[in-house]
């Protein structure tokens, strides 16, 4: 596996000082500084047993744990308790509780080896013990690399399609001052197609506008079960790399969405890795008080006819701004479909490019092409930014902005697969298909023109945002964190889909061929590919 050859941060708590001081610092662990770091005594077997008295039994019902004040997240399928560590911290920090009774952690030589503790999901044993009461129990204990979400459903039950009240907690320590949030929030099971699958999605909506790790500040989230995203790596990759592209470019409303990693549980269940990402909408896209209009496409079948463009296009595509629109909101994307859509292909080029922000379109076919996006290119899955152009240019210009690409990056949509609908296949790696369909109509009228534009910009985006360095160390850093967090273990043990022919390798083998290739592309003779494009 790649992430095995690639560089890894190995943290480590520097000793380790057992102390019998007393029923509260005996066995504490302190860092280097000697400051306590976990504020529970470890102590030896053999100690505990002789805590334990012939008088004393089990508790029935454990006594509450609790993290720097905050109730755990609990699996009870596993009667495991989760603890958040931040993995740069380099060592177990944090205060743990209980409602009652005094915590002895069982002695471990994992509390030294902080990295492949979280890494490997070692599991600590912490007791429980009531001198006054006699009673007794343990618990079972991870510490994880990665921030954790609780969802208390208001009825006790799982996240059902219909929208339920709840409680969402979130513990992530990166953010100082900002380790722990809490809000009321409703909750549902959200997608199309993934609807389906085991592992579901969900709409969350806080009643009040937090940031959550480090994103924006909203009320409006989306939980992405990347159920069907191998690795769990294509869907986040793909944002970050769009992003990088266009803030490398001077289009200003193109940047698209962010998503950062969680393990989520629900209740008492644990759920998995999920993607806490931001919604594309007006905010995202700084809309403002604009006479721009944001449409979401999620389907690609179009008419033949323009008179029958209305009820095809309510069906295909939602308006996702403004909130309230008439007919003529749609008019721009109509306009936009009709000349790229037409069988005999663009008639007038300065029209058709007219309707193009051209900067965005040519960074737009060119991530595609990168990624080969199978499940992005013809329409679906983008929103399209119609840009009002002001009273001194009321026309619209399209900008582009990529959704949904857990299908990219070799990994070719097959529907109904036996292990996937996504199945890493090594030959996309060298496939010319996948132009967006307007750059691709606009090359095929005017191939040099559209073709130095494509070459030129390409060559600007290989010196820096897409150098292969740079895109090897974002999949090395998001590797090294979903691996080293430990989540990527636990996420596959309870979700297996796709584990049968995934491996990490896959995608840094895609990346490095496509740029070879890609580079090869753009200074080859490409017109004769391009022509007989094979969608």
């Amino acid at each position: 596996m790649r992430y095995s050859k690639i560089r890894r941060k190995h943290f480590l708590l520097f000793f380790c000082i057992v102390c019998l001081l007393g029923p509260v610092l005996a066995g504490c662990i302190f860092d280097e500084t000697g400051s306590i770091r976990l504020s529970v005594p470890a102590l030896a077997v053999d100690k505990l047993q002789n805590m334990l008295g012939e008088d004393y039994s089990e508790y029935a019902v454990r006594p509450t744990l609790y993290f720097d004040g905050q109730v755990l997240a609990y699996d009870s399928a596993d009667d495991v308790y989760y603890i958040t560590q931040s993995m740069d911290a380099g060592s177990f920090s944090g205060s743990l509780s209980s409602s009652e009774g005094e915590l002895y952690w069982q002695r471990d030589g994992y509390f030294s080896e902080f990295a492949d503790a979280l890494a490997q999901g070692h599991l600590f044993l912490l007791y429980c013990v009531n001198e006054e009461t006699k009673n007794w129990c343990s618990y079972r204990v991870v510490f994880s690399g990665m921030p954790i979400m609780v969802i208390e459903t208001q009825d006790g039950g799982m996240i059902r399609d219909d929208v339920c009240e709840a409680k969402m907690r979130l513990f992530d320590l990166k953010f100082p001052g900002r380790e722990y949030m809490s809000a009321s929030c409703q909750t549902r099971i959200r997608g199309a197609t993934s609807r389906g699958f085991d592992k579901k999605g969900y709409k969350l909506v806080l009643d009040e506008k937090l940031s959550l790790l480090g994103m924006r500040r909203d009320d409006d989230w989306i939980l992405s079960a990347l159920y069907d995203d191998a690795g769990l790596i294509h869907n986040k990759f793909s944002y970050d790399v769009w992003r990088e592209i266009a803030r490398d470019n001077s289009v200003k409303k193109d940047d698209g969405t962010t998503m950062e990693y969680v393990e989520l549980f629900c209740n008492d269940t644990y759920l998995g890795v999920y993607g806490l990402t931001e919604r594309i909408d007006a905010k995202e896209l700084s809309l403002g008080d604009t006479e721009d209009i944001l449409y979401k496409c999620f389907g690609t079948d179009l008419p033949e006819e323009s008179e029958e463009w209305l009820p095809v296009l309510e069906q295909e595509y939602d308006i996702k701004y403004p909130d309230e629109y008439d007919f003529s909101q749609w008019t721009p994307l109509k306009k936009y479909l009709e000349v790229f859509t037409a069988k005999d292909g663009v008639a007038d080029y300065e029209q058709a490019v007219s309707l193009l922000n051209m900067e965005n379109a040519v960074d737009h076919n060119l991530f595609i092409l990168l990624s080969y996006g199978c499940d992005n290119y013809q329409w679906k899955n983008n929103f399209y930014l119609a840009e009002w152009g002001g009273n001194a240019d009321p026309d619209y210009t399209i900008i582009k902005v990529p959704w949904d690409c857990n299908a990219t990056w070799g990994n070719f949509w097959r529907s109904g697969s036996e292990f996937n609908n996504t199945i890493y296949e090594p030959e996309r790696i060298t496939d010319p298909n996948l132009w967006s369909e307007d750059m691709k109509a606009l090359f095929l009228c005017r191939p040099d023109e559209i073709g130095t534009r494509m070459r030129e910009r390409w060559s600007e985006l290989r010196r820096g945002v897409l150098s292969q360095e740079r895109l090897v160390g974002m999949l090395d850093d998001d590797f090294s964190y979903l691996h080293g967090s430990g989540a990527y273990d636990r996420n596959y043990r309870l979700w297996p889909n796709g584990t049968s022919y995934w491996d990490d390798d896959y995608i840094y083998e895609y990346v490095e061929g496509r740029l070879r290739y890609l580079d090869d592309y753009w200074e080859a003779p490409y017109l004769d590919e391009v022509l007989t494009l094979d969608y």
